[in-house]
This record gives structure tokens, sequence and C-alpha cells, in this order.
């Protein structure tokens, strides 16, 4: 147990989505308006930035990220100060670590997202786009190019950790309550 006086409060919720064997049976397994909405995401997206696709190895890939952050406006904006940065480059450096960087046919970079995978899940930690992209969805776009690339390396769940934005609900995903404990000592 906690101890006495100890408290347990759920204070939030993760969201996990479980991932079928390929990408194909993930479509098939959505709603027909959010599988026909990532579809004319994709498209909208292909027609005006090329076709979409994930490049990992990039000269800076997380000064990419920081970048992209300071684009937007309010909050998400000023949320990247070099201090945040640093705290990303140090966490690009842990194993599963990874930073997959959204880009068309151009090779531009449009979204970003960091997350951990291992063997069975792939953790989405953060991600950021270019609001001059914002009517094409990239944010959508690179999560669907996510959930392509995490099925294709055999992972089975997508963890979006916590925060209840719908669209999280939309793609199927499961709410899990997450605890603030708190003991005395």
């Amino acid at each position: 147990g906690l101890g006495p006086g100890a408290t347990r409060t759920q204070h939030e919720s993760a969201f996990r989505l479980p991932l079928p064997g390929d990408f194909d049976s993930f479509l098939t397994g959505l709603s027909k308006k959010e599988r026909h909405e990532l579809r004319r995401k994709h498209r909208r997206f292909t027609e005006a930035v090329g076709a979409p696709h994930l490049i990992e190895g990039t000269a800076d890939p997380v000064g990419v990220f920081a970048q992209l952050h300071r684009l937007a406006e309010g909050r998400k904006g000023k949320f990247m100060t070099p201090a945040r940065e640093g705290f990303f480059r140090d966490l690009a450096t842990v194993p599963g670590a990874r930073v997959d960087i959204l880009v068309g046919d151009a090779g531009i970079p449009v979204a970003a997202a960091i997350g951990f995978q291992d063997d069975d899940a792939y953790y989405l930690y953060n991600a950021a786009y270019d609001p001059a992209h914002a009517a094409v969805s990239p944010g959508i776009v690179m999560l669907r190019m996510l959930f392509q690339s995490v099925i294709a390396d055999g992972v089975a769940i997508f963890d979006f950790l916590k925060g209840d934005e719908a669209y999280k609900l939309r793609l199927g995903a499961e709410a899990r309550p997450l605890y603030a404990l708190e003991g005395r000592t």
C-alpha cells in the first residue's frame, strides 16, 4: 500500500491505441468517417506539398523539431526555450528515442515528432508542425505516417501518453487513468 494517510487521486488519462499487424487492417479498424478523413487529409497534403514521408538522420533533427515548435503562436511557440531545446536534445540520446520529420517532395520539414519505441510500443512524447502548412493537416498526416512506420516495425501499441485531445479517441485510443500519489513520511 501507500502507507497511512497516503492519497491516490486520478488527475488525467493516458491514451493507448492497440495496433494490428498491418496498416491496411489499421485503416479497416477505423470508423468509416475517420478512415475517410485520414485518406482525405493525406490526399490534400500530397496535392499541396507532395507525397508525405518521414525522414530520419538529418544533421540536426532536434533543431528542426525545436524550430517548428517556435513557429507556433501563443504558449506552444513560447514553450521551446533554449533550456527546453537542451532537454529535448538530451531526450533524443536515450535508447529507443526517435525524432521523425515529415516532409513532402521538396524535402522541407512540415512537422516533427519526438517519441520512444521499444519492441512493444511507440510512445509519442511531443510534436510540432509549421503553421504555414496548417491547411494540409500536417499533424494528422504525421500521425498517419507514424502509424504506418511503427506497424511496419511490428509494434503493437501506439501510446499517445497523457492529454485528452479528441482526435485520440476518434482514432480508437483507449483511456487509461493516471493517478497522483501523495504519501506522508
